[in-house]
């Protein structure tokens, strides 16, 4: 395991998705005129603000149907809509919500983007699945399983709105069934973001997690560590298992960093202590300790910062000096009879901000 690799890499996953919407607006803008468009926007304007939602006819309906097949326009209706005042948009997307229902054939035959562009708009507001979007709800849980990540990254996004925990149950059970591969840590993003009872959700996962595969079980794993899960025993079961993934093992470790954990803690000190044969446990349980101190923590970190590793070796010296006094840290790299081990301390001394 390459932490700064991964990592690395998930910076440029994130950039890459975080420049979805815009990419969206961009591509599609380039197929319409923006001229068009700003015509558009001024007559929807004009249209919305000249009825209540309650004025609004059948035949209104069959209209706007019809025209927001037209990309153009669908634009412009994105544009006025998330503009709206909170409580106006609301009354005005329950009115004619039956109208995504009727257009949804339409964009499911669309091109990606145009999907994508689709299922986004319609991830913003959750309270349009309270009822009667059935077929819409259908589509979007389909579309977690699609080749493209946008697509999946963009239904995903609206279940974890609607907070529904049976939804996820479902799309994970099949996106794990298929070997979707959707990045663990996209995965646990979105679950922090997820608007629904928090303990049903962590309950059902649980339940679920000896169904998974590796990536699906590390971000759940992690999403229980960040959102501070209380299910210490059955982490600890996980971390001690002889079968389990190495990547799920390592979340395990993580979990102990924001979950506090006392029998933990020797498991901790052995696995820190096998840098030889495991440093990837060794380098993770290094970062974990700091949040279990007392003179056999610092004891098992004054060994460490001289591993040969230097994935161990750097985390053992942040830890150490995050344990240490300020004003005795010089003091502690002075002591040191190891000069990797000065460095590696030293080194983390400047990133905290002091001397190195």
């Amino acid at each position: 395991m390459n932490s700064i690799a991964e990592n690395t890499l998930y910076i440029y996953l994130i950039v890459f998705l975080s420049m979805l919407v815009f990419d969206l607006v961009s591509i599609l803008y380039r197929k319409v005129s923006n001229k068009n468009i700003e015509f558009l926007v001024q007559k929807l304007e004009d249209q919305i603000g000249s009825k209540k939602p309650d004025d609004i006819s059948s035949k209104d309906m069959k209209k706007l149907a019809k025209n927001l097949k037209k990309i153009g326009y669908f634009i412009a209706f994105t544009n006025v809509v998330d503009k709206m005042p909170d409580d106006k948009r609301e009354k005005y997307l329950t009115k004619i919500k039956s109208v995504f229902t009727v257009i949804l054939p339409h964009y499911q035959k669309e091109e990606v983007i145009r999907q994508t562009y689709f299922i986004h708009f319609l991830a913003q507001y959750p309270y349009l699945y309270e009822k009667n979007m059935d077929q819409v709800l259908s589509y979007i849980m389909q579309c977690t399983t699609e080749e493209s990540v946008y697509l999946r990254e963009n239904a995903l996004n609206t279940l974890y709105s609607i907070g529904n925990v049976s939804h996820i149950k479902e799309v994970f059970f099949q996106m794990n069934y298929l070997n979707i591969k959707h990045h663990h840590k996209l995965i646990t993003d979105g679950l922090m973001k997820y608007k629904g009872d928090t303990k049903e959700l962590a309950d059902m996962f649980i339940e679920e997690l000896k169904n998974y595969d590796e990536n699906y079980k590390v971000a759940c794993i992690n999403y229980f560590g960040y959102k501070k899960i209380d299910c210490k025993e059955y982490i600890y079961k996980i971390l001690t298992s002889k079968i389990e993934y190495k990547e799920v093992k390592l979340a395990c470790i993580r979990y102990f960093s924001n979950v506090h954990y006392e029998p933990v803690i020797d498991t901790l000190y052995e696995l820190l202590a096998d840098d030889k044969n495991n440093w990837e446990y060794s380098a993770i349980a290094a970062t974990t300790l700091k949040k279990y101190p007392g003179k056999k923590t610092m004891d098992a970190l004054n060994n460490a910062v001289r591993s040969h590793n230097w994935y161990v070796r750097i985390n053992a010296a942040a830890s150490l000096l995050e344990l240490t006094e300020e004003e005795k840290r010089k003091d502690l790299i002075g002591s040191m009879d190891d000069r990797y081990a000065q460095e590696a301390l030293s080194y983390q001394l400047y990133l905290l901000g002091g001397e190195a």
